[in-house]
């Protein structure tokens, strides 16, 4: 079977084109550049648009197991039957 597309050499040559376009940027131009174009890209712009709010972590954030959380798994149940 021939290949019609190779996506490693297609991913390189893209690549050398856009160190060439961002050869006299900065760090800062190259990444408000790359921000833009995520923001005119539909399906990437709504990603950007989304905001998730880190979970607190530290002392007395984490639930405290109920009674439901001590129940036997289907799994124990089974073994109980069985007798091992």
């Amino acid at each position: 079977m021939k290949k019609t597309f190779d996506a490693v050499a297609w991913m390189r040559q893209r690549r050398t084109q856009i160190d060439e376009q961002d050869a006299a940027l900065t760090w800062t131009q190259k990444r408000q550049r790359t921000h833009e174009e995520v923001l005119r890209d539909p399906l990437l712009a709504r990603l950007c648009a989304q905001t998730v709010l880190p979970q607190k972590a530290g002392p007395g954030t984490h639930k405290k197991p109920s009674s439901l959380d001590n129940r036997p798994r289907h799994r124990d149940l089974a073994d109980r039957k069985r007798g091992t």
